[in-house]
């Protein structure tokens, strides 16, 4: 079961992160500007806002396997248009698709993570989930860049989608929704009753102060990485798609070892929040450094790019967090309750920022000057502390207190 999973966790982000890689080739094939560019991407994460809550009540109600495997077959389809697409209005239609299909992975591998594993051990195991899953953000780096080199993105995307309905099969095929000797939910809740229950998630105000970290933590980390990073290194720095791809390798490489780094913290120093208020607080440093940053050096973007990939992975210790506060048969509703917030974040954080970048005059050549990626950052490490000013009002439940509860 774990291989498939895995599996389809790479392709999930592979397929949301690769527009960064070919952005600027987008840009030059159809004239974009910024807004337009910006636009492109943010339909993927404005499908997975509008699945978010659906999923939830999916995977409480059919459970993930069902879940996962049948709206996955929407990712794979829009990867497939997206390779044929001559259009704006048919890649936005397509890359809405992809953020539509890859909605359940991450909440349907939390749901399964909270199923098999000690409760104690969520952060863990949900780290070394994203870690698996960041192969797809390293793949669609420096490998997706030089397959688009030799083969064209058009060609590259229609392997993967072609791939990926694939995938989708095997999911249905290996994955199982709860160990064998696990009783299932007592009572097995009514569809209606499902969504009646989705209400009264969404009535809980801790619900939106977790989302509050989620939201601009994921989505400063995806604005950048899976949007702005290419054409910010293209249009600064003059980098091209082999060199830029091997940057957001580099960067890719820190944000994987950031997701396995936060895994076992809170049980090292036995506190959540503690975690995620620390991270939050050097992630935002590293924007205030990308601000305040004039060198004209690659290696210093480099460094301040990884710098800001390496503390971005603090949604393990937020929905461990999250999942401590309730039970567990709600839990696929909480999480995707959270992560309808998450990607509407990631949506809006998306579009906004490219009315930053569109506010300043580009070049003959369509690029933006420095002095707007900047104001960018700027913008986004100012967001950050609000949000967390938000998540800090969520009562911590360290892992211990979980440890001797289930005793």
């Amino acid at each position: 079961m774990a291989p498939i999973l895995a599996v389809t966790f790479i392709l999930a982000h592979f397929l949301r992160s690769a527009p960064a890689v070919i952005a600027p080739n987008l840009r030059a094939e159809l004239g974009l500007d910024p807004a337009q560019l910006s636009s492109l991407p943010a339909a993927i994460f404005l499908g997975a806002a509008v699945m978010q809550l659906p999923v939830g009540v999916f995977l409480d109600r059919f459970g993930p396997r069902r879940t996962m495997s049948g709206l996955f077959v929407l990712a794979a389809s829009g990867a497939v248009i997206f390779s044929l697409a001559h259009s704006v209005a048919m890649l936005a239609l397509a890359l809405f698709l992809i953020g539509c299909g890859a909605a359940p992975v991450f909440m349907g591998v939390m749901v399964l993570l909270a199923r098999w594993i000690a409760r104690d051990r969520l952060a863990t195991g949900t780290a070394i989930s994203i870690s698996v899953g960041g192969a797809g953000m390293l793949l669609s780096a420096s490998p997706f860049a030089a397959a688009v080199e030799l083969y064209g993105w058009r060609e590259s995307l229609m392997a993967v989608g072609l791939f990926s309905l694939a995938v989708a099969a095997g999911v249905f095929l290996m994955v199982r929704d709860r160990p064998e000797d696990a009783p299932a939910p007592p009572g097995g809740e009514t569809l209606i009753e499902t969504v009646l229950g989705l209400r009264s998630i969404l009535m809980d105000l801790r619900i939106y102060s977790f989302a509050a970290a989620t939201a601009v933590s994921v989505g400063a980390l995806v604005t950048i990485r899976n949007l702005w990073i290419g054409p910010y290194l293209n249009d600064v720095y003059g980098l091209e798609i082999v060199p830029r791809g091997n940057v957001i390798l580099v960067v890719s490489l820190a944000w994987l070892v950031s997701a396995l780094m936060y895994g076992p913290l809170d049980r090292w120093f036995d506190t959540r929040r503690g975690v995620v208020t620390g991270g939050m607080l050097a992630f935002t440093a590293t924007l205030v450094a990308l601000a305040l940053n004039s060198s004209e050096s690659v290696l210093v973007a480099t460094v301040l790019l990884s710098a800001f990939a390496l503390f971005a992975a603090m949604a393990s210790p937020i929905f461990a967090h999250a999942r401590s506060l309730f039970p567990d048969t709600h839990t696929g509703r909480a999480f995707t309750a959270i992560n309808v917030c998450t990607w509407s974040g990631v949506f809006l954080m998306q579009m906004g920022t490219g009315a930053i970048l569109d506010a300043f005059p580009v070049d003959e050549l369509g690029r933006s000057p420095a002095i707007a990626y900047r104001t960018m950052f700027g913008v986004l490490a100012g967001i950050m502390i609000l949000a967390l000013i938000a998540y800090r009002r969520v009562a911590d439940v360290p892992p211990s207190a979980e440890r001797h509860d289930s005793t």
